[in-house]
């Protein structure tokens, strides 16, 4: 088989994920797939896969998007930086591949359970891979404790010698140290993304729920949170205005995957009396660093408490203004009511905000991301983060 056919088979994976499975299709979307024969399966550095093309080669059409969620497991779980310190990669590797192989196999009997086709089928027999159902429950790093305790023994980790389903390559210690903190980031903010596809589904298993909530609620500097956000709402994205062509006698119109220049982003300021001034000026700080750094087509800058008192619109290379006015009480709805006169669309809605006010009755259908210094309060809609620390 070609690299060209081979590259057909893969572009009909990733359909296929985000069609059954869209929870992956995120994270399908941010690694590319190139074939190494240096590979013995298939890895992943959080980047790209690289996939051995013989293995490749025998594995069904219906294994493929196996293997993709299976490697996008490894990134979102954060396998490539939650390692212990010195660890032993060999037993890390098959520790994860434990933990992500039974995942997905009790993802397939959820839907199985509920009368849908298998979502993630494996080589046959099973049994030559990573997958014993002793660990089933546990955390990666239990499993750890007790592969790495076996080889150290001399008895021989179960499951060491058979082929590895998914490695994935151990940190570059040349890299810079910000390099992998970005990379972290990101696939934190991927977890959220597919935490949003996958809200009211009832559908993730139980071993995967406890990320999700994390991801929802999670522990990293929210400055750090809101700009991969950013970049995840407003980069790469499925695109059904510009379809993928190839796949036309299909019969399917199909989305094409392709960057663009950012859409409109809109940041709403809750200036009610109750607003932190240490947090405004942080929000401006961050306002300014998307416009320089992510260089939107536009930035529209809206202050409201009760009502709308202001609404600026920026371009790159302009200053945002620290003037907030307003201080009266707060209702949400004028933002979205606003944002629904806009055309196009915004790309996302940034709010910060108590938490304390009116909310729209109904979700507005756009990406919203909410911004408190509260510690307790939810939104009906959108995700919140709550800020933990300072730029």
């Amino acid at each position: 088989m070609n690299t060209t056919l081979r590259n057909k088979r893969v572009e009909r994976a990733q359909l296929r994920v985000l069609f059954k499975v869209p929870f992956f299709a995120p994270g399908v979307a941010r690694l590319p797939v190139t074939f190494d024969a240096e590979v013995k399966t298939a890895c992943t550095d959080g980047k790209g896969i690289r996939w051995n093309p013989d293995w490749f080669d025998k594995l069904p059409d219906a294994v493929l998007p196996t293997v993709l969620c299976h490697e996008v497991c490894h990134c979102m779980l954060g396998h490539l930086w939650r390692a212990p310190a010195s660890a032993n990669w060999d037993a890390w590797n098959q520790a994860t591949d434990h933990a992500v192989n039974l995942m997905l196999k009790e993802w397939s009997q959820v839907r199985m359970g509920a009368g849908e086709v298998e979502p993630f089928p494996f080589p046959q027999p099973e049994s030559d891979y990573c997958m014993d159902p002793q660990y089933s429950g546990m955390s990666e790093e239990q499993i750890y404790g007790i592969l790495n305790k076996q080889q150290q023994g001399g008895g021989g980790a179960q499951g060491h010698g058979r082929p590895q389903f998914g490695e994935f390559s151990e940190p570059d210690p040349a890299a810079p140290p910000q390099a992998g903190q970005h990379l972290q980031t990101d696939w934190q903010a991927t977890l959220l993304q597919s935490a949003r596809l996958a809200k009211g589904q009832g559908e993730l298993p139980a071993s995967l729920k406890r990320y999700v909530e994390a991801a929802v609620s999670p522990q990293l500097p929210w400055y750090e949170l809101l700009r991969s956000w950013l970049r995840e709402q407003c980069s790469e994205d499925w695109d059904w205005q510009r379809p993928a062509l190839e796949y036309g006698e299909s019969g399917f119109i199909l989305p094409g995957l392709h960057s663009e220049k950012v859409g409109p982003v809109v940041f709403a300021t809750d200036t009610s009396g109750s607003i932190d001034g240490a947090m405004l000026a942080q929000f401006q700080t961050e306002k300014q660093n998307c416009l320089d750094t992510m260089r939107p087509a536009s930035l529209l800058d809206i202050y409201c408490d009760a009502s709308i008192h202001l609404i600026r619109d920026y371009v790159p290379g302009e200053t945002i203004s620290r003037e907030a006015p307003g201080g009266g009480g707060t209702r949400f709805e004028p933002v979205f009511e606003h944002i629904a006169r806009m055309m196009p669309q915004p790309k996302a809605l940034v709010y910060l905000t108590d938490l304390c006010g009116s909310f729209p009755k109904e979700d507005p259908g756009f990406p919203v991301l909410w911004v408190t210094w509260e510690e307790s309060g939810e939104a009906p809609f959108g995700h919140v983060v709550r800020a933990k620390g300072t730029p």
